[in-house]
């Protein structure tokens, strides 16, 4: 059995455990009591988000899933109760089972996982609620639009968002990376990883620490950052030391302590600086704690190309999911609504990764892989229907159907393509992101 199939297997096992309205809880008392909505039926619910009205998305769940009716303030109320969380720890599972029980599909470049970290501004429902709690910025009509900080950690080669974080607009980025490095150093049981991030998320305090957990990084630098040492360079590639200067650690006395002192002390920090030919001509300096024996500059330069992968999830999450059409201004809702979406993300990526390979290019004129957009359609349309169905039999059917949707539905493979972030977008309320009225 392939991970595809494993993984929708072991996923239903997980909603169907006795100890689910445990691990669903905010509070101890919450489900304890039997209800028309049960934390498996919110679960599915939410996954089975499809960007219409609450009360549209309601009726749908109850008549194609026949649960008894509810009503959308019953609905809501339950759903404050349920513990975001879990849809991470459902994603974590998930990926847990591919890195580990299926080592032989998981994709690296030399052996390591590639995780691209990226933070995206979004706008959610612009309520006062949203404005206080994720902070707010102008608009192009001096409005204030509520926005959060949507943080990725993402596997460009293989193609699963690993962590996500959400924190108000103006969060420190590099305070999210570093959550994304803690929370995704699970896979380092079976595979080393190289985070892999672009500049603003330069710290020398933090490059400290990362050297001492043994994290492996690649981060472009900012040229307006450490001068001194990116003039002393003899070659495109070498070793430079970052000696002490007052200035780099006066933030730092209170903050951290033990790399102030280190520091002050007259030790160094020891960085590799790599110089890259970007596609636009534009050479850029990248900074790592990789030595040339294990990554030669040209490896370097290749990694950092690949980090646009995160640009493109960022495009399917935002344009195919609608990722941040957000039904209510609560935070808890807010936050099932996103983390559950990337659990289905990972799961159409699953089922796209095994189809690609099914393909038969031979029948067509240029490589062909699986059109996302209608991927996300048909799991959306068949995934709860596969995951309530108890019969064997009858759930490998609907599965067979789902996967026969999706591979007659194909796209050619454009090499290169990109989607930019434009992050000087003029906001307006005109014509918001966000369509759906928050309840």
């Amino acid at each position: 059995m392939n991970y595809l199939m494993y993984n929708i297997i072991k996923f239903k096992e997980s909603i169907d455990c006795d100890n689910l309205n445990h691990r669903c809880r905010k509070r101890e008392k919450d489900f304890s009591r039997n209800r028309k909505l049960t934390p498996k039926d919110l679960i599915l619910y939410t996954l089975n988000n499809r960007g219409k009205t609450t009360k549209m998305e309601l009726y749908d769940f109850i008549q194609e899933y026949n649960i008894d009716e509810v009503s959308t303030p019953a609905l809501l109320k339950q759903r404050e109760k349920l513990n975001e969380n879990i849809f991470k720890e459902l994603t974590k599972e998930a990926l847990v089972r591919f890195y580990k029980e299926f080592p032989q599909e998981v994709k690296t470049y030399n052996g390591y996982i590639l995780g691209a970290i990226d933070g995206s501004d979004c706008e959610v429902p612009n309520t006062k609620e949203t404005r206080e709690r994720y902070k707010s910025i102008n608009s192009s009509n001096d409005d204030r639009v509520a926005r959060i900080k949507l943080s990725n950690c993402y596997d460009v080669i293989n193609g699963y968002v690993l962590d996500t974080e959400i924190a108000e607009y103006k969060h420190w980025e590099l305070d999210l990376a570093m959550k994304h490095i803690e929370s995704t150093n699970y896979i380092t049981k079976y595979f080393p990883i190289i985070y892999v991030m672009d500049r603003g998320y330069f710290s020398l305090a933090v490059m400290y620490h990362l050297i001492n957990d043994g994290t492996k990084f690649i981060i472009r630098l900012n040229k307006s950052y450490l001068k001194p040492e990116q003039k002393s360079m003899k070659t495109n590639d070498e070793f430079v030391e970052i000696k002490y200067q007052y200035d780099r650690i006066r933030n730092y006395k209170d903050k951290d302590e033990e790399f102030y002192n280190y520091y002050e002390n007259g030790n160094t920090i020891s960085l590799r600086f790599v110089n890259i030919e970007l596609p636009t001509g534009e050479i850029e300096t990248i900074i790592t704690n990789i030595n040339n024996k294990d990554l030669s500059r040209e490896d370097i330069s290749k990694i950092y190309q690949l980090r646009w992968g995160i640009e493109t999830s960022y495009h399917e999450l935002k344009e195919s999911m609608q990722v941040t059409n957000i039904s209510s201004s609560k935070d808890t809702i807010i936050k099932q609504e996103i983390y559950s979406q990337m659990t289905v993300y990972n799961i159409v990526r699953s089922i796209s990764n095994d189809l690609n390979t099914q393909i038969n290019q031979e029948e067509f004129k240029h490589p062909m892989k699986v059109n996302f957009n209608m991927a996300v359609g048909f799991v959306k349309r068949f995934l709860i229907k596969i995951l309530i169905e108890d019969d064997v039999i009858k759930r490998q059917e609907l599965s067979d159907i789902l996967f026969n949707n999706i591979l007659k539905n194909l796209v050619p493979i454009r090499k290169g393509r990109k989607y930019s972030r434009d992050k000087n977008r003029k906001l307006t309320n005109k014509h918001p992101i966000n369509k759906r009225k928050p309840i």
